[in-house]
C-alpha cells in the first residue's frame, strides 16, 4: 500500500501527461497544412506592385493570415483555438472626436402621415396591421392579458430621420449625447396603406410599431475623418418622392465633452444641411462615400447612374453618368484609397422582380481635386468579380473561384471557394481595359473537405455536400476570405464585411 502511494503522483503525471497528447494530437490533426500558391498564368507579376492584399485560410478552431506584396505571396501568422467568431459582425459607425471616441447609437426612420394624408385612427390595438411585426413585451400587456392603445392607417407617409449618437472620453468618466429627430421632405406612397400600432400601458409602457420596415434601414451615414464630423442621407426606392436632405450632424467643433441641459432633447435640425436632392420612382438615392475631400452621392436613375461630388460645405463640385441599358436598383460599392486620391467600384442592378435582379453595370471612378473620372468601363463584370480595386492609371479585380466536385461525392448545389482569381488591367488609355496580369491563388482546402465527406457513410452511401455543409461552424468546413486590399500610399477605407449593397 505504501508503495502505491509512493508512485501514485508519477503515475497521476503520467496520465494526465497522455491526454494532453492525445488532445494535442487530435488538434493538430484538424489544422489545416495543405498547400498555398500563387500562379502567375499571364503577363508580368510586377502588376500587382501598386496593390496590397491581406486574406485568410479560417476553420473553427484555426486562422492562417496570408498576404500578396509586390507580386509574392506571403504565409504569415497561424493562430489556433481563435478560429471562426460565432456572433455576426455588427456595422457601426465610428470615429474619433476630439480627446475620445464619437459612436453612432442608433440610426432609422420613421414616418408620420404627411400633410395630403388620408388618416383613420381607432382607439383600438390592431395588430393585423403589422404585417407579422407584433412582438410586444410582457410590461405591455393589462392585467387582463390586453393591449389597449391606437392603431393608426395613412396612405401616404413623411419620413423622419432618427438618430442617437454618443461619446466618450478618459474611460468613459467624460460623455456627451446628440439626438436628432428631423422630419424631411421625403414622401412615401407604398402600394398598400401605412400602419402604426401605438401600445400603452400606464407609465410602465408605450412603444410604437409601423408595418414599414424598410424605413428602419433607410439611413447611409459616413464619417470623416478629416472634419471630424458625421454626414448622412437616406436611401430611396421606387415609392419615394419629393427631396431628402444631405445633412452634416455635427458635432460643432465648439463643443466639447461638457454636459448640457438641452442633451436628452431631440434636435429637429441638422447641424447643417448641406443639400437637397430630389427624387422619384426613376430617381433613387443609393449610396454616400466620404472621399476625403468631400462626399459621393450615388442616385440610381431609369437609364443610368449618377455620382455627385459635393464638398463638405455643400457645393457642388462634379457630377458625372454612366448611361446603362437597364435602370439601377440597387448598388454595391468599394473604395480604395491611395496617395494622390480615391478609386471607387461600383456593381449597380435592375430589380427584375422580388427575388431576380439583373446586374448591368461595372465601373470604376477615380477622384482626385474635387474631380470624378470613369476611368474603368468594362463591357462586362469579366468574370465573376467579388472585389474591384480602382487605380489612376490600373485596376485590379479579385474574382471567387469556385470549382465543383467532379463527381467525387453527391452533388446539391454546393461549391467550394478554394482560390481567387486575379487580374490586372491597364486604363491609361482605355476604359475597357487592357489585360496586363492574370494570376490565381490556389489552395487544397477543398480536398480536405472531400477527405471528410469520403469517410461519412449512411444508409444511403455517402452523405451530400449539403448535408455535410449544415454541419455548421463546429464541422469541417474551411474558408478562404479576403480581409482588405490597399493601393499603393493609401490607408486602409476597406475591411471585411464592408463590401456592402444598398
Amino acid at each position: 500500500m505504501k508503495k502505491w502511494k509512493i508512485y501514485f503522483p508519477l503515475v497521476s503525471f503520467c496520465g494526465s501527461l497522455l491526454v494532453i497528447c492525445i488532445i494535442w494530437g487530435i488538434v493538430r490533426g484538424s489544422v489545416w497544412n495543405g498547400q498555398m500558391e500563387l500562379r502567375h498564368l499571364e503577363g508580368d507579376e510586377s502588376a500587382l506592385a501598386d496593390f496590397a492584399l491581406k486574406g485568410k485560410i479560417e476553420d473553427s478552431q484555426n486562422t492562417w493570415d496570408f498576404s500578396i506584396q509586390d507580386g509574392k505571396l506571403e504565409k504569415n501568422d497561424f493562430h489556433m483555438g481563435a478560429g471562426m467568431g460565432t456572433a455576426y459582425p455588427v456595422e457601426q459607425i465610428s470615429g474619433t472626436w476630439k480627446e475620445g471616441e464619437l459612436e453612432v447609437w442608433s440610426s432609422y426612420g420613421t414616418f408620420v402621415p404627411a400633410a395630403d394624408s388620408q388618416v383613420e385612427t381607432k382607439d383600438t390595438v390592431d395588430l393585423t396591421v403589422l404585417k407579422g411585426n407584433t412582438h410586444f413585451p410582457s410590461d405591455a400587456y393589462q392585467t387582463d392579458g390586453t393591449l389597449h392603445g391606437t392603431t393608426t392607417v395613412f396612405d401616404k407617409g413623411q419620413a423622419v430621420f432618427q438618430l442617437e449618437i454618443h461619446a466618450r472620453a478618459d474611460g468613459g468618466t467624460k460623455y456627451r449625447q446628440w439626438n436628432y429627430e428631423i422630419p424631411t421632405n421625403l414622401v412615401y406612397t407604398p402600394d398598400k396603406p401605412l400602419a402604426e400600432v401605438c401600445v400603452e400601458n400606464g407609465k410602465a409602457y408605450k412603444d410604437t410599431q409601423s408595418s414599414e420596415l424598410w424605413i428602419g434601414e433607410a439611413p447611409v451615414l459616413v464619417w470623416s475623418k478629416e472634419r471630424q464630423m458625421l454626414y448622412g442621407t437616406m436611401t430611396t426606392n421606387k415609392y419615394c418622392s419629393g427631396s431628402m436632405g444631405l445633412y452634416c450632424f455635427g458635432p460643432d467643433p465648439a463643443e466639447d465633452y461638457t454636459s448640457t441641459s438641452e442633451e436628452e432633447q431631440k434636435m429637429t435640425e441638422p447641424f447643417a444641411k448641406l443639400a437637397e436632392i430630389p427624387v422619384s420612382e426613376n430617381r433613387l438615392v443609393l449610396g454616400l462615400e466620404d472621399v476625403k475631400e468631400g462626399l459621393l452621392l450615388f442616385i440610381g436613375e431609369a437609364d443610368g447612374l449618377t455620382v455627385e461630388y459635393y464638398s463638405y460645405d455643400g457645393v457642388l463640385l462634379d457630377r458625372v453618368k454612366q448611361q446603362t441599358e437597364a435602370s439601377v436598383d440597387e448598388l454595391q460599392i468599394q473604395q480604395t484609397d491611395w496617395e494622390d486620391g480615391r478609386g471607387i467600384y461600383v456593381i449597380g442592378s435592375h430589380e427584375i422582380d422580388e427575388n431576380a435582379q439583373y446586374v448591368h453595370l461595372f465601373a470604376g471612378y477615380w477622384v482626385e481635386d474635387g474631380k470624378i473620372t470613369a476611368v474603368y468601363l468594362p463591357e462586362s463584370s469579366q468574370g465573376d468579380v467579388t472585389y474591384g480595386v480602382v487605380g489612376k492609371d490600373r485596376v485590379l479585380t479579385v474574382g471567387s473561384f469556385q470549382e465543383l466536385w467532379d463527381g467525387k461525392a453527391e452533388m446539391e448545389e454546393i461549391y467550394t471557394l478554394n482560390a481567387l482569381e486575379l487580374r490586372v488591367y491597364d486604363v491609361s488609355e482605355d476604359p475597357a481595359g487592357r489585360l496586363i496580369y492574370h494570376g490565381k491563388l490556389e489552395t487544397d482546402i477543398d480536398e480536405d473537405a472531400l477527405e471528410v465527406l469520403m469517410s461519412c457513410e449512411t444508409a444511403k452511401g455517402r452523405k451530400s455536400i449539403q448535408e455535410q455543409n449544415s454541419r455548421g461552424t463546429t464541422g469541417w468546413r474551411r474558408y478562404l476570405m479576403v480581409e482588405d486590399i490597399s493601393g499603393k500610399g493609401g490607408e486602409t477605407v476597406w475591411e471585411e464585411g464592408s463590401w456592402y449593397q444598398y
